[in-house]
């Protein structure tokens, strides 16, 4: 077998790949200069234009009352699902008569244990 042309064989192919590469890359950044000398409007244009195509809530106010909407679905749903937690209204603690004894030091941790 002759190593010779299989070696010549593998950098010149390497060498075409390196050579496409920046033929891509060439190509790629005078078709950037291009269009960016040839734009039909200037960049605050182009800017305003893309923010009011992708953004179109700042111009109706549809979105804002669905917007409204969902979050006070959303808070109802919280409060039904917290009210079922809570088990049934007769035998639910009162949370103001709940008794905290010795607050704000370590006597109740005492009291715990012992039971």
């Amino acid at each position: 077998m002759n190593y010779r042309k299989l070696i010549k064989g593998v950098i010149y192919g390497q060498k075409d790949n390196n050579l496409t590469a920046f033929a891509l890359l060439a190509g790629l950044a005078a078709g950037a200069a291009i269009a960016v000398l040839l734009a039909p409007r200037s960049g605050r244009e182009s800017r305003l234009l893309l923010a009011k195509t992708f953004n179109p809530s700042k111009e109706q106010g549809h979105h804002q009352e669905l917007k409204d909407q969902l979050l006070d679905d959303l808070r109802e749903t919280n409060r039904e699902h917290a009210d079922q937690l809570q088990g049934p209204e007769n035998k639910r603690k009162d949370t103001t008569k709940i008794r905290v004894p010795s607050a704000g030091t370590t006597a109740w941790k005492k009291q715990a244990v012992k039971e």
